[in-house]
């Protein structure tokens, strides 16, 4: 019986916290979900800038004869990148009407992985056209023409 009573505070206080706990609400991941959709947009815009020197010199490249396979595939990358962002953009719905909380939030949680790996594969090709850009020694990342 003391056995019991030493742990019925405890008890009585896991019932509590169980039966206040408030379900997640989808209008925050549904937030969370734009703010990440906003920092990606700016990570597109700066590897779209890259993508710009790139191009730059791939063409120089191309008319001299040099080796263009790794350029071409940066490039490439920076592509995909892109058409993965339009293709997600074509297909998110912010707006749930008609959807019970539940479903919004497995909607919103799913978009939040999927711009979650966009923001990843962003952040790889910045990267990859940074390393790019090093190796030939380009300090201005402007677009150069």
């Amino acid at each position: 019986m003391k056995f019991i009573f030493s742990y019925l505070p405890a008890m009585v206080m896991v019932c509590l916290w169980l039966s206040c706990k408030q379900e997640q609400d989808y209008k925050d991941i549904r937030l969370e979900v734009v703010a990440i959709h906003d920092k990606v947009m700016s990570d597109a815009d700066l590897a779209n800038s890259q993508k710009s020197v790139l191009d730059s010199i791939y063409r120089s490249f191309k008319s001299s004869g040099e080796d263009t396979v790794k350029l071409a595939e940066t490039i490439r990358k920076v592509d995909e990148a892109n058409q993965q962002m339009e293709n997600w953009m074509n297909r998110f719905e912010p707006d749930v009407s008609g959807k019970s909380n539940e479903e919004a939030l497995h909607y919103f949680k799913s978009e939040l992985k999927k711009i979650n790996d966009l923001d990843k594969q962003f952040k790889t090709v910045i990267s990859l056209s940074d390393r790019y850009l090093d190796s030939l020694h380009i300090e201005n990342r402007k677009t150069l023409h």
